[in-house]
Formats: structure tokens, sequence, C-alpha cells
């Protein structure tokens, strides 16, 4: 049995808007304030902080494992899709970084790749609009580039989508199968 800390950034979010360099440092912050309190592994549990700064995070603080979600959520998203057609959707900076697609060609370079970034759904799930008409009519938008993709396996690339898994789930139909990068995530924490 561990003990698990956690620390919500809401001071400064949303992340999907700042520069790199401002998610490095915000991340090597809060992995220092961690390490004093003797962690033993570390999850970058953000999309776009893994995106931004794991790699860094890794070269500063290579005394303890630091796991970030996008690695898992791509493994997952391999052994599920059928038709290698994969959408991805995520905040401006993960979609323009290109994270994703990066991580999954270097894995599986057969797979093509649809990505959308979302710049409504943070605020949505802030305001807790779930199932709100203005939720289903963006969410329909967002989408349908992905549907039109014919993808058949979609990445939920922001912790906050979790939150809008019902209405992204009922919009994409049952042959879409949703990756949550929590639940990817938390599977190979267990395994570390």
């Amino acid at each position: 049995r561990e003990n698990i800390e956690y620390f919500a950034d809401n001071q400064r979010q949303p992340y999907g808007e700042k520069s790199q360099s401002e998610l490095i440092k915000f991340t090597l912050q809060i992995i220092s304030f961690f390490l004093k309190k003797k962690i033993k592994i570390c999850v970058i549990a953000c999309n776009t902080a893994t995106a931004a700064s794991l790699k860094k995070a890794r070269e500063y603080f290579f005394s303890i494992p630091i796991i970030g979600v996008i690695q898992p959520a791509v493994q997952d998203a391999i052994k599920k899709t059928s038709n290698k057609r994969v959408g991805v959707i995520a905040t401006e900076f993960t979609t323009k970084n290109g994270a994703y697609p990066k991580e999954i060609k270097s894995v599986a370079p057969k797979i093509k790749v649809f990505s959308n970034f979302c710049p409504e759904f943070v605020s949505i799930v802030e305001a807790g609009k779930f199932t709100a008409p203005k939720t289903c009519e963006v969410a329909r938008e967002y989408l349908k580039p992905l549907k039109d993709a014919q993808i058949d396996t979609l990445i939920l690339g922001c912790t906050h989508y979790s939150f809008l898994k019902k209405i992204i789930s009922d919009i994409m139909g049952p042959g879409v199968i949703l990756i949550d990068p929590s639940v990817s995530t938390s599977l190979t924490l267990k395994e570390v």
C-alpha cells in the first residue's frame, strides 16, 4: 500500500494555452515540491505538461522514475485499433506539439493519426456543463473531422476530457473505442 500525493495547479491552468518554457518551469517546480516529500515515483498526470516537459523533467530529476500519460495511452490505442485509424483530441499545445502522432508513429508507423484540439472543452468541464446543449453542439463540431476520418479509436488527450466521455461516446458511436490516458497510465503505474 502506498500513499498518493496529488497537486492540482488550479492557479495557472489552463495549461493548453501556455508556452513550452512556462510549462517546463511549472512542471519542474511541482516535481521539486514533491521530491521534498520523498516520493518514490512521479506521474505527470497532464497531457499538456507531459508533451511539453517529460523529457526535461527526466533529465533534471533522474533519481526517480517519471511517467507521463502519453506513452501509456498510445500503447493502449495501438493495441485496440482494428482499422489503424486513431484520433486524438487534446489542448492546443498538445495538438500543435504533435506529441501523440510522434509517439504513435515511433511505435506503429502504419497507423494513421487524426488530431483536433478542443479549445472550449476545458472551460466547459471547469464550469460543470457536461451535458448542456451548448456542450453537445461544441463536441459535435470538434469530433466531426474525426468521425469523417472513420477512426475506430479516440484518445482523450486532456485529463479534463474524461468528464465528457459520455457525450463523446454518444457522438462517436459504439464503433469507436475511447482511450482515457489516466486509466492507461494507472495500469502502467501498477507494473512499475
